[in-house]
């Protein structure tokens, strides 16, 4: 199984970073190999997901999600349901620092049923993985500036 942690800092508001990463259904619009996404049920505390993701010459693979949040800590975990890994766990804290200023906690761990896969994935999970929370910043700065 892969596992990440990583900690950034970014200069705007915890609560509206948390609403950015909840906002599921626009992330064709800013994460490059989200082809598409279809939110099943949303509640107060959770949603049911399905994320295609499809990179280049390659076809969609579906990712079902359970995503669970907390408004009030400002914490976000993703459980893995269905699609071509065995695992997936994702969890986002968001901290605020100052008025403008939040630190998010971020880690994943990971794991493809496909042993070549996996291999693949670990081998070019740090550019993902910079790339998303690239990805993530750049819709901050284009929303909230």
């Amino acid at each position: 199984m892969q596992n990440s942690s990583r900690e950034v800092i970014i200069n705007h508001n915890s609560e509206k970073l948390f609403n950015i990463v909840l906002d599921l259904e626009n992330y064709p619009d800013f994460i490059p190999w989200c082809s598409s996404m279809t939110v099943h049920s949303r509640s107060n505390s959770e949603i049911f997901a399905d994320m295609y993701v499809k990179y280049k010459f390659m076809i969609a693979y579906k990712f079902a999600s359970h995503v669970i949040f907390d408004s009030k800590k400002l914490e976000i975990q993703t459980n893995y349901i269905e699609g071509p890994l065995k695992d997936l766990k994702t969890k986002w804290l968001f901290q605020s620092l100052d008025k403008n200023i939040t630190l998010i906690k971020f880690s994943v761990n990971f794991e493809f049923k496909s042993f070549i896969n996996q291999k693949i994935a670990e081998t070019f999970y740090p550019l993902i993985e910079n790339k998303m929370i690239e990805s993530f910043r750049l819709r901050a700065n284009t929303i909230l500036n």
